[in-house]
């Protein structure tokens, strides 16, 4: 688990009952959620979320490829 004792992300995990890099990861990694999608679910601003995932490593190569709609 990540140190996230800054108190932003304290907060984070008090409304969410998760840890913050684990909520960021699945929801930029696997769900594809933007940071803005992911900074207004938990309530904190852009820049915060991409300064975590920078922080942290968690990458947009690590997202699996989109798939394509079939018509």
């Amino acid at each position: 688990m990540a140190d996230t004792t800054h108190p932003t992300w304290q907060l984070v995990r008090l409304r969410t009952g998760r840890d913050p890099v684990e909520l960021i990861r699945e929801l930029y990694v696997d769900r594809r959620f933007s940071d803005q999608e992911i900074a207004t679910a938990i309530g904190v601003n852009r820049v915060t979320v991409n300064r975590l995932r920078s922080q942290y490593g968690i990458r947009r190569d690590d997202r699996p490829a989109a798939t394509e709609a079939v018509a």
